[in-house]
């Protein structure tokens, strides 16, 4: 028996109804949070606080200005590495994370570091020179050895990167009076290690820093082209810089 008009309409109306009743539902329903957002953020082997604070606010983790105020203080201990972060997230909690990562990483460095008589902001202060200084781990490796020799003999450092930290300019670019400035990163002017770290560090330029390699020089420079000359007397040294900086 075919189904009769009548019910046919009442199907529909029924139908409806219902369509009618899901769609109010639907549209009186609260809105659910969303998920907040991550962004990854990579923090090369050697960065300073000032480029991984550009490198946040590029992401849309936290502005620059707002990281920076904490983060002056930290700089050496934070890990580069890749990190996941939320977007607005607090810069004692981005710090926090790469804090942690660095004790982690350098955990297992402790003895080697106290065996030396040494102590790891030391280690950190040279492995950021190390990393502004040198690409290859047999230089980084030269060079630490250089420079603890020069702490050792009580003769100062000599080392641009901590002075092109201090003034902003390239080593290129530093002048007779960039190198009389009376700043704590002035290794020209002041014996010793700088007054702190000038970039983080990775694992290569902190393993250089404590297994540094023994050699007879005193000296090194860096040519155009990034090769390192090494030389055991100033007079060499002297001789170095007519032959590859001119």
């Amino acid at each position: 028996m075919p189904i009769s008009r009548e019910i046919k309409i009442a199907a529909l109306g029924f139908f409806l109804l219902l369509l009618l009743t899901a769609l109010y539902w639907y549209s009186s329903k609260e809105p659910q949070p969303t998920l907040a957002e991550t962004v990854s953020v990579t923090v090369p082997e050697g960065f300073n606080v000032y480029q991984i604070a550009s490198a946040l606010e590029s992401a849309g983790v936290v502005s620059r200005e707002e990281f920076l105020k904490e983060a002056i203080s930290e700089e050496g201990s934070l890990f580069p590495d890749t990190y996941d972060f939320f977007k607005d997230s607090k810069p004692k909690v981005i710090l926090a994370r790469m804090k942690k990562n660095f004790e982690e990483k350098t955990a297992i460095y402790d003895s080697d570091i106290e065996r030396q008589e040494k102590n790891m902001r030391d280690i950190v202060i040279m492995a950021s020179l190390l990393e502004e200084e040198a690409a290859l781990e047999k230089d980084r490796k030269l060079i630490s050895g250089i420079l603890w020799k020069r702490i050792s003999l009580g003769m100062p450092l000599q080392v641009d990167a901590a002075l092109t930290y201090a003034t902003g300019r390239a080593s290129h670019k530093l002048t007779d009076e960039d190198l009389a400035l009376d700043d704590p990163y002035n290794t020209y002017k002041y014996k010793g290690l700088p007054a702190g770290a000038i970039s983080n560090p990775g694992i290569g330029a902190i393993e250089a820093a404590i297994n540094q390699t023994l050699s007879p020089y005193l000296y090194y420079l860096s040519d155009s082209k990034g090769v390192i000359h090494y030389a055991r007397t100033f007079e060499e040294h002297k001789l170095n810089k007519t032959r590859y900086l001119r």
